[in-house]
């Protein structure tokens, strides 16, 4: 099943890691348990959930702040317990104190890697995730015929995208980040195949084929596909079926 990295992992990763990380800090701070730290730790983990969530449904290039930074501030909650509850602040230095002046307890962590081996692979997938697709988007085309592409790629590049072709389902898998949308040749004898699992991960697929074999078109359709078309009708559409780019 083709898999492409999102924010959910990263989110579920930083929101699993709340409770630990303040428990473990915590108990370094304060001799003994510290009243209403236990809700301020829910709070935060609440909080969390939804402002990464509302963070990471946007496109990276909207995403004004850093999911470590959501974390940091999160941790206002059971910072503003722990000084109500008069445990006394840590000594930072200027540098710390000018970059996080409100983490009295250095409860902010300064890498995802404070979070554990978990949160850390995660953002770091995430992050190059949101690299690869800063790039010009890509549509992607399964077929083997050579002309396929030649006349795919001046309308593709017009619209702003990157045509990547394959030769098969198999390369599709080894790809390194997922495209806007695949055009598949239904001659291709990997064409169902891949109709199915592209589909199933949630990709957009446009088939085509000779306008005769219509049962290839409506099988196509059965698996996933959000349209097929016969080639003479797929080709002189080719603008019309590309995403708008925002």
């Amino acid at each position: 099943m083709l898999r492409f990295m999102t924010g959910d992992d990263l989110r579920r990763a930083l929101v699993a890691a709340v409770r630990s990380h303040v428990s473990d800090r915590s108990a370094t701070l304060s001799p003994g348990p510290v009243d209403g730290l236990e809700e301020a730790i829910t709070t935060a983990e609440v909080w969390l959930d939804d402002a990464l969530s509302e963070l990471l449904t946007l496109p990276f290039e909207e995403q004004q702040r850093s999911p470590l930074e959501v974390f940091q501030e999160a941790m206002r909650f059971p910072t503003e317990v722990l000084s109500e509850a008069g445990v006394a602040p840590l000594d930072r230095d200027p540098v710390e104190e000018e970059a996080l002046p409100g983490d009295l307890y250095r409860l902010a962590p300064a890498s995802s890697r404070d979070l554990g081996e978990e949160v850390w692979r995660a953002h770091l997938e995430w992050g190059a995730a949101k690299a690869k697709t800063m790039v010009r988007p890509r549509v992607w085309l399964l077929s083997v015929d050579l002309m396929d592409r030649s006349r795919l790629e001046g309308p593709v590049r017009e619209a702003g995208f990157e045509l990547v072709a394959f030769r098969s389902a198999t390369d599709l898998e080894e790809a390194d980040r997922p495209p806007t949308t695949v055009f598949v040749d239904l001659t291709h004898p990997d064409a169902d195949a891949a109709i199915g699992r592209l589909a199933e991960a949630g990709i957009r697929v446009i088939g085509f084929g000779p306008h005769v074999d219509e049962m290839a078109m409506l099988r196509a359709r059965s698996l996933g596909a959000a349209d097929a078309l016969p080639r003479s009708r797929f080709f002189s559409r080719v603008a019309e079926l590309l995403p708008t780019l925002a």
